[in-house]
């Protein structure tokens, strides 16, 4: 069911606001809106106190986005189970408090920037030391320090490519007889070093040197390069094994990551709390705040504010017509589960139509004939559970797919598979592989029924809303249309699909908005143009298929691989381990590859195909004040 929030006015005593709104905050139960800033609670000190929050929660980031470079990795299952819902551990205030006051706190914080600092030195020197060694290699060999000054003579230090050197040797005896030259080792695939000692009025030499194909080196050595190079490497060795030390200290601290997590979330639930203190409204005596509330929530929030002081009203107000209230969903059951793909999508508008218990039976059938493996349905629900039970604040995804496991199952059983085997055969009623025709004609059923569901929810909302344009022009012309449809292929006679398409034309015409009669004619017979949308929309529910046969297919080929490997390996022990690793892994890969397939392309069909019948979206959800952030929940006690 989608609702729209009711405006409340809350007043009370000046003093107990902040503990009214911490109060508030445990119950999660307002979401407070913003005044006139003229009108806003005068500063008792919040400046400095947001001050020194915005100061502690860019440390606890720091901290913790620094030593997540240091965490052991989760697996990737792990990573994206935890990225969806994580686990939220309990806090009490006063525990928060002690964390964000303890000296071990600002030490970890010191530390870590210290440390970081200290790795990036650490990094830099390491590059400029590779870029000297590289630099340096090329000589080494030579003798003649670069950087000596002498009386009579000038040092060139250049580079030649490999394979060179005899020809610039050449091209300088050819010039003169009075040069000195050293030559680096020679690599193959790399340059060769050297230096070249002439006097100072054969300049020409160095001309000669550069013709010839040598390049200038402006390599800086005051000793010879082998023994540079070898102060170089050990001062670059001993840098590494600092750096190692110092990312064991890093790693070492990364058991904080929890910590500063915890402060990050305490943090910005203080400076919510501050902001919204702000937005109440000030008398001498007290204060009152206007806030968005559920409607079953208000009595709530009548108990909660009892409990600070009895000296308050909390009254309903109209809000004004440029307002548009939050929305919130409420289901019961197994319907609540399924909120989770709605979210995905959105929320729908306060005048719109909670999607969820529609959807619900038609996203469970899409995904277990997009799956349709029984082996997997078993598996996804006893990995479902498993999760359930360790990660209580995921309830509702995995529930989801439990849900979804169990229809897996069935469509699994009814086209006879079972971890791409086919144990089923004596019982399966489709089969896939060799009738996809019939599989195909069966998720093209599923998408008509639920197109026409979606057009016949359009009908009833809109007519409730008062649309009556809508209703009995597009939404129930498209219905009749469907109608025609199915009269076709139950009788045969393409008399009714021609009056009912008339119908449908007709209603069009008679409910268009257009103000002339062409107008109207016009819309009419557009709206013949959406019956290729219909087409279209029907269509795409063959992904089901598609998606069926991929799984079943690479099913099978891990099988065939498993039991070929099997064969190859002539070691008896050893190929049976091996065909069970490759089982094992292989069927594991392709659960979680198609699980998030079969998700992705079934809320996809309630997206694109369902909901564009009778909601656009873009409604906001109620956002209340709360005590949980990404990381943790505070609690009372």
């Amino acid at each position: 069911m989608n609702l729209p929030a009711k405006k409340i006015e809350i007043i009370g005593l000046k003093e107990k606001y902040e503990e009214i709104l911490e109060e508030l905050q445990f119950s999660e139960t307002v979401e407070v809106i913003s005044v006139d800033p003229e009108k806003k609670v005068k500063e008792r000190g919040f400046h400095q106190r947001k001050e020194k929050l915005e100061l502690s929660l860019a440390q606890a980031r720091f901290v913790r986005s620094f030593l997540n470079n240091f965490a052991k990795k989760e697996n990737f299952l792990l990573d994206l189970i935890n990225s969806f819902c994580p686990e939220k551990k309990k806090y009490r205030p006063e525990e928060l408090q002690n964390l964000a006051s303890s000296p071990t706190t600002q030490e970890t914080v010191n530390k870590c920037q210290e440390l970081e600092t200290r790795l990036n030195e650490i990094t830099a020197k390491k590059e400029s030391l590779q870029r000297d060694i590289k630099d340096l290699e090329k000589f080494s060999g030579v003798n003649i320090p670069s950087s000596a000054k002498l009386q009579y003579f000038n040092i060139f230090t250049g580079s030649v490519p490999y394979g060179k050197e005899e020809e610039i040797l050449n091209a300088l005896q050819g010039k003169s007889i009075f040069f000195y030259i050293e030559w680096g080792e020679r690599k193959k695939g790399k340059e060769t070093g050297f230096c070249l000692v002439y006097p100072k009025e054969e300049k020409v030499l160095c001309d000669t040197a550069k013709e010839a194909g040598a390049k200038e080196d402006s390599v800086f050595f005051a000793k010879p390069p082998s023994e540079l190079l070898e102060e170089k490497k050990k001062e670059l060795l001993s840098l590494e094994e600092e750096g190692r030390e110092r990312r064991k200290e890093g790693k070492d601290l990364s058991v904080e990551i929890p910590k500063f997590e915890a402060l990050t979330d305490f943090c910005s639930l203080e400076l919510e709390k501050l902001e919204v203190f702000e937005n109440g409204k000030e008398t001498e005596n007290f204060f009152y705040l206007h806030a968005w509330a559920k409607p079953n929530k208000i009595k709530e929030v009548e108990k909660k504010v009892q409990k600070i002081t009895p000296c308050f009203t909390i009254n309903k107000i109209e809000s004004q017509e440029d307002e548009k209230p939050p929305v919130f969903m409420e289901n019961k059951g197994l319907l609540e589960s399924f909120e989770v793909v709605t979210k995905v999508y959105g929320f729908p508008r306060n005048d719109e139509p909670d999607p969820t218990p529609f959807l619900t039976p038609f996203f469970a059938v899409a995904f277990g004939l997009a799956l349709s493996d029984a082996g997997y349905g078993i598996l996804l629900m006893a990995l479902s559970f498993i999760m359930k039970k360790k990660m209580v604040d995921g309830r509702n995804f995995f529930n989801l797919f439990m849900i979804s496991g169990f229809f897996t199952i069935i469509a699994g059983v009814l086209t006879g598979t079972f971890f791409g085997t086919d144990i089923f055969r004596g019982i399966k009623i489709l089969d896939a592989m060799d009738d996809p025709i019939q599989v195909l004609f069966i998720v093209f059923i599923l998408g008509v029924i639920q197109l026409f569901t979606g057009l016949l929810i359009g009908f009833f909302w809109n007519l409730k809303q008062g649309r009556k344009n809508i209703a009995f022009g597009p939404k129930l012309g498209s219905l009749l249309f469907f109608v025609g449809v199915a009269s076709y292929f139950i009788t045969g006679s393409i008399v009714f699909p021609i009056i009912f398409i008339s119908l449908m034309v007709g209603l069009n015409i008679y409910f268009s908005n257009g103000e002339s009669f062409i107008k109207k004619l016009a819309g009419g017979f557009g709206s013949l143009y959406d019956l290729i949308g219909y087409f279209s929309d029907v269509l795409s529910y063959s992904r089901l298929l598609a998606l069926g046969l991929a799984t079943g297919v690479i099913a099978m080929t891990i099988n065939i691989i498993a039991q070929v490997s099997m064969e190859m390996i002539p070691v008896a022990g050893l190929n049976i381990a091996v065909a069970v690793f490759i089982l094992v892994f292989g069927h594991i890969a392709n659960l979680i590859i198609n699980t998030l397939s079969s998700f992705i392309h079934s809320a996809r069909l309630q997206f694109v195909e369902f909901f564009t019948k009778f909601m656009e979206g873009g409604g906001e959800e109620i956002k209340p004040l709360k005590k949980q952030g990404r990381f943790i929940k505070v609690v009372n006690s």
